[in-house]
């Protein structure tokens, strides 16, 4: 039996590296969410539809086991960076916060019973960051993983809800790093080095394949020993 998988950032560092590890399961069938689909089975979809429109868009998909949601606004790299703070907190508003609350509402008709739904975190969320990126991302995480707490509970006895909170991850913007400001990053962890975006798709891979139902509403630090909140 097929595990039908619905996913949305997939063309970012970390969706790319899960969609590399799920070909290699053949009992998977995944379903790219994109603005520009390139492939039969993709959906043309965007997180800053109306819900209506997204559910519209959805029609097709039929029933599926996970929905996740990976999409997220970067506003660290161009042009987002360059852009006033206001500007910046409603791009991750309209795409992490409402995009991804958005998404789940039109996907849960299309969620199969004992389904599983992975939203995106950020692992200082809960503890704080310095700056004017860590507050707004802070802000954003923090209110997309207390939604999930609370989803969780809703769908008690029908889905499982995961969120995973990421650390320092090596995708777009760390590229653009040069060698002393990255390494001073990777100071800053206890593991001493950054993560890949592949660490945190095997996390996502293992979540999928987990017993159903063992840990619903759980923060899922992927972090390799940072400091977590208390």
């Amino acid at each position: 039996m097929r595990l039908r998988i619905l996913a949305t950032g997939l063309s970012g560092g970390i969706g790319q590296a899960f969609a590399a590890r799920a070909i290699s399961h053949s009992d998977w069938q995944v379903t790219r969410l994109l603005r520009q689909p390139s492939q039969p089975a993709d959906v043309c979809f965007d997180v800053t539809w109306s819900e209506e429109r997204m559910r519209g868009a959805l029609g097709p998909v039929g029933t599926v086991d996970v929905l996740l949601a990976l999409a997220g606004a970067d506003i660290l790299s161009a042009p987002l960076r360059r852009k006033p703070y206001a500007d910046r907190l409603e791009a991750l508003y309209q795409v992490d916060i409402h995009g991804t609350v958005k998404t789940v509402r039109a996907a849960l008709p299309h969620l199969a019973d004992d389904g599983i739904i992975i939203l995106m975190g950020w692992d200082q969320a809960g503890l704080g960051k310095s700056g004017e990126s860590g507050e707004l991302y802070a802000l954003a995480k923090g209110a997309l993983t207390a939604y999930a707490k609370s989803l969780a509970l809703t769908l008690l006895g029908r889905a499982t809800v995961y969120t995973v909170a990421p650390g320092w991850v090596d995708t777009r913007w760390g590229e653009t790093l040069e060698a002393p400001q990255k390494q001073r990053i990777a100071a800053q962890t206890r593991a001493g080095r950054w993560q890949t975006p592949d660490d945190v798709a095997q996390v996502l891979e293992a979540l999928i394949t987990f017993p159903r139902q063992l840990a619903t509403g759980q923060v899922i630090y992927v972090n390799r020993g940072d400091v977590l909140p208390s």
